[in-house]
């Protein structure tokens, strides 16, 4: 049985209590980048500057959603505090003007902010979701105290911050720990899986036409792209039927402007028995394209936008994991154990201060907080928490909140649930029969089904923003040195 979590103790922490859906997590690190960045400011007199803040998350994390979440309700941010009223710089009214800025010719392509907007106010549906990288700008005109001497404040200086907001797909962060695993490694383990439940009925027809196959026969485009495309079809049924996660190559899944490309024509293979394989041959050739595949994801995703960021924040759906069953859990448990290993964050003593860059320390956010009554909400953060091993700050949001706690009853006791509207009308409750685990769930715990609406998107007003659940919180924890 679901307990609540107790109050964190007190002291510097990026969050400040369990019952908002939140976990303290002590960062004396970012509390010295914000220090050093306006110091770094008050000497150097920079007024203006571009933080790059990345948004990810696995499959129907709510990515799309949280960005349009995030730009409207910080474009609303002046005339109405109190949609982030957890961010300093905003609820004291230091956040003076912010708009939606252009981007050059060298950019990804634009974010699809009015499309979004228009499908959630003026249709009232959720807006397609994330298929490839896209970036959207903000510019910030904001209000910063300047220390003086004998700690005194001067009056505040003006700065001007451009916020580029980087939106891609989660699957494609699964891909980094490929980078240190060989062909053969990757192949093994893949193929391995493929032998288990679920996943072994998905993959059947890919796993037949392997069967009839010699490894070593020479490479033909024609079988080359038909064994790429049944692995395809097979990871897409996991995804889709079985609610898997740990899916790799990401690209396979979406592969944006690699759609075509010739290198992207391979799969896991068995190692050639007895022979080294030859070349030419359907393995060595399959070898050399995954090869390729690292090389490409080094050069232009890694290096042009991984090591670019400022902050990271990792969206998870834990909702569809513990609703689609045990198998798909235990996947999307090893999917954010391999995520959060490739986001550790590492580097010397310098960079932890500001004084030189560093990875960011992720943020990670279990979306759909509104379809749990405020009293689960840490519950659901510490599942997550579990999962991810304390590898960053972990909270709970609901970008678009689109229910309201209520009190129902069941067998004759009251009940906390939640209840919204459902696509296609109508009305409807929810509530976890026996609350959000605080960890893995046992077996039995999965023997119980839950039917999971879909709640249709709150009635908004994009001139004030969108209604949301720690949406603030969130960015307060990626962005200290903006918002403070």
């Amino acid at each position: 049985m679901a307990r609540p979590l107790p109050e964190p103790a007190g002291g510097a922490a990026r969050a400040q209590h369990a019952r908002g859906g939140l976990i303290a997590v002590p960062d004396p690190i970012a509390e010295a980048r914000a220090a050093a960045g306006a110091l770094r400011r008050l000497i150097l007199g920079t007024p203006e500057e571009t933080v790059r803040l990345a948004v990810t998350g696995l499959s129907r994390a709510g990515k799309t959603v949280f960005v349009t979440a995030l730009a409207a309700n910080l474009m609303a941010a002046p005339r109405d505090p109190r949609r982030l009223a957890a961010l300093p710089a905003v609820a004291e009214g230091r956040v003076a003007a912010v708009a939606e800025a252009g981007l050059t010719v060298a950019d990804a392509p634009l974010f699809p902010l009015g499309a979004a907007l228009a499908a959630l106010a003026g249709e009232a549906r959720w807006p397609e979701p994330t298929t490839r990288l896209t970036k959207l700008a903000l510019a910030l005109e904001v209000l910063t105290p300047t220390p003086g001497w004998l700690g005194q404040q001067l009056g505040p200086s003006r700065r001007t911050v451009r916020l580029e907001v980087v939106d891609y797909p989660g699957e494609w962060l699964l891909d980094l720990p490929l980078l240190g695993r060989s062909f053969e490694a990757w192949s093994a383990a893949e193929l391995a899986r493929a032998e288990e439940a679920p996943r072994a009925g998905h993959a059947a027809a890919w796993r037949a036409a392997l069967a009839a196959l010699d490894p070593q026969a020479p490479a033909e485009h024609a079988t080359l792209a038909r064994l790429a495309d049944a692995y395809t079809a097979y990871l897409r049924r996991c995804r889709d039927e079985a609610g898997l996660a740990a899916l790799t190559p990401g690209r396979f899944l979406n592969p944006d402007a690699w759609a075509g490309m010739p290198f992207l024509l391979f799969c896991p293979l068995p190692v050639p028995a007895g022979a080294h394989p030859r070349a030419g041959s359907l393995w060595a050739t399959m070898r050399a394209h995954y090869d390729e595949y690292l090389r490409r994801t080094r050069a232009e995703f890694l290096a042009p936008h991984m090591a670019r960021f400022d902050a990271q924040i990792v969206l998870v759906d834990l909702f569809r994991a513990l609703a689609s069953g045990r198998a798909s859990f235990a996947d999307t448990r090893a999917a954010l154990a391999e995520i959060a290993a490739a986001l550790r964050p590492e580097g010397g003593w310098l960079a932890r201060l500001g004084l030189a860059r560093a990875p960011p320390l992720p943020v990670y956010a279990a979306t759909k907080a509104d379809y749990v009554p405020e009293s689960q909400r840490g519950q659901l953060v510490a599942l997550l928490r579990h999962l991810v091993g304390g590898n960053g700050a972990t909270l709970a949001v609901a970008a678009a909140a689109c229910t309201r706690d209520i009190t129902i009853e069941e067998r004759g006791r009251a009940v906390e649930a939640v209840e919204g509207l459902v696509a296609g009308g109508g009305r409807e409750a929810f509530w976890f029969a026996g609350g959000i685990p605080v960890e893995t769930p046992s077996a039995a715990w999965f023997d119980r089904r839950y039917a999971v609406p879909v709640f249709a998107p709150p009635a908004i007003d994009p001139e004030r923003g969108l209604r949301h659940l720690n949406l603030d919180r969130v960015l307060a924890a990626a962005l200290p040195e903006v918002f403070a």
